[in-house]
């Protein structure tokens, strides 16, 4: 008992740090990664991938696109990776009003921003999060303008959230298919920074998630988004706003010693044990959602993001 007990902690030391080798792999027909601007220096150019979300341009506050991004230079067997310009938007549900309404010149100049900062890279891809339900036919003649526009060989690619239902919100899964070269599915964020711990995307999680995505979209333009990141969250909140009455219970607890700025401003200090449950991902985990997608036909798989992930997953990808 003791031996099997040595062994199982052998192995998940070895998924933990990523050092795990498997002797089979996953394969799909493409692999996507994307790749944050500024941290090329986790590329080994040994990564089995397709294609690069380059994640470099971001809406400004006056819905432009105030910068030149240049094509990042790859290494390895990524020389030959299409590289995508993502295109990224503040969480301003007013702001994506203005960018997006047909009646308004800044949809236009946005439109042209992208345009011309696509010009060295294989592809565009547009990611807003947040808009509200009322933009849909709004954001999917943007969508449509922008494919109308781009020249024939740029691969127009669409980041939509996980869904596991149909939903009155601006992400319609099957318009923004007819639409769009690839969607890709970020599942993810089944837990988030705000809500109740829990799992970034638990098995079950994504199988509904993709089931409802097979039904919507096209196998050859469907993408699997998968987290390559953990989140921690404490189960007991400290920083929070403090009536003075909450404040006096407080300081009742230890009665600490009450200390003063400038300006007679008090205040003291306490210790507390913070407990704390994280979430991540490993190479275990990596593989079993892998296998889910590849057992249900998915064809493409990509990551958020490089960099974040256990190095070993690259030698568990392969492909076709």
């Amino acid at each position: 008992m003791r031996q099997r007990t040595f062994h199982c902690s052998i192995l998940c030391l070895l998924f933990l740090s990523g050092t795990f080798c498997s002797a089979q792999t996953i394969d799909f027909k493409e692999n996507w990664a994307y790749l944050m601007k500024g941290e090329e220096k986790y590329i080994t150019g040994m990564e089995p991938l397709t294609d690069i979300g380059y994640f470099s341009a971001r809406v400004n506050d006056i819905g432009r696109l105030d910068t030149t991004v240049p094509r990042p230079t790859l290494i390895g067997r990524l020389k030959n990776a299409r590289i995508h310009l993502v295109i990224s938007a503040p969480a301003s549900k007013t702001l994506m009003y203005f960018c997006l309404n047909r009646d308004k010149q800044l949809r236009s100049d946005l439109i042209s921003d992208i345009l011309r900062m696509s010009g060295p890279f294989d592809g565009v891809q547009i990611d807003f999060e947040v808009m509200r339900a009322e933009e849909r036919s709004a954001y999917l003649s943007f969508l449509s303008e922008i494919k109308r526009k781009l020249p024939n060989s740029k691969v127009l690619s669409v980041a939509v959230p996980a869904r596991t239902r149909v939903m009155d919100d601006a992400f319609p899964y099957s318009s923004i298919a007819t639409i769009a070269d690839r969607v890709i599915i970020m599942a993810y964020d089944e837990h988030y920074r705000s809500g109740p711990p829990g799992p970034v995307a638990s098995i079950g999680w994504c199988r509904e998630v993709c089931d409802f995505a097979r039904k919507q979209i096209p196998g050859n333009k469907l993408i699997m988004g998968l987290p390559l990141y953990g989140r921690v969250w404490q189960r007991e909140e400290v920083a929070r706003a403090l009536k003075y009455a909450d404040t006096l219970a407080l300081w009742k607890n230890d009665k600490p010693m009450v200390k003063r700025e400038i300006g007679e401003i008090p205040f003291f200090e306490i210790k507390r044990q913070v407990n704390a449950v994280a979430y991540f991902e490993d190479l275990r985990s990596l593989t079993e959602k892998l296998s889910l997608y590849k057992h249900q036909g998915v064809t493409a798989v990509g990551f958020w993001r490089i960099g974040q992930g256990p190095s070993a997953l690259w030698s568990l990808l392969a492909i076709q």
